[in-house]
């Protein structure tokens, strides 16, 4: 006797089979949404632990670099943006791996340079490099920020 013919002859195994599968997608769903969590619970004390502390500044002004990815810009997703028309909409991205900072040029027509020399591929930043994007001047900082000179 097949699935059909059962079906057929006994409807509430119909019923009881959709009720299982409905049942399973879910405790499955479920067991995703506690391991998605436990792994960003982990992800962010390991965040915390490796970009504590690390800042841009910028003519007075702060720009925390709070999250492993940072995209500066002109465009209002950017996470610092400058309105600038020298600088790109998308202009640099910097990332955070293995404890280093990096930034690199995503495609900006008047490039990023570091220290002085323009970046063709991404490039580690250390405390105090200064990174010229566009007209601004951004330094990278460590600390507090409260003896940023304007």
């Amino acid at each position: 006797m097949d699935l059909t013919e059962l079906f057929e002859r006994y409807p509430f195994f119909r019923e009881a089979a959709t009720a299982f599968v409905v049942i399973f997608v879910d405790i499955c769903a479920l067991v995703i949404l506690i391991a998605a969590g436990r792994e960003r619970r982990r992800g962010d004390r390991r965040w915390a632990k490796e970009g504590r502390g690390y800042m841009l500044a910028c003519a007075g002004e702060i720009y925390p670099l709070g999250a492993a990815e940072v995209l500066i810009g002109r465009h209002p997703s950017a996470d610092i943006q400058f309105p600038d028309t020298e600088i790109s909409r998308f202009h640099a991205l910097l990332t955070l791996s293995d404890g280093k900072w990096r930034i690199e040029d995503i495609g900006a027509h008047n490039g990023v340079t570091v220290n002085g020399r323009r970046i063709t591929k991404p490039c580690i930043l250390h405390q105090n490099d200064a990174i010229t994007i566009g007209n601004r001047r951004l330094v990278v900082i460590k600390g507090s920020g409260k003896d940023v000179a304007k």
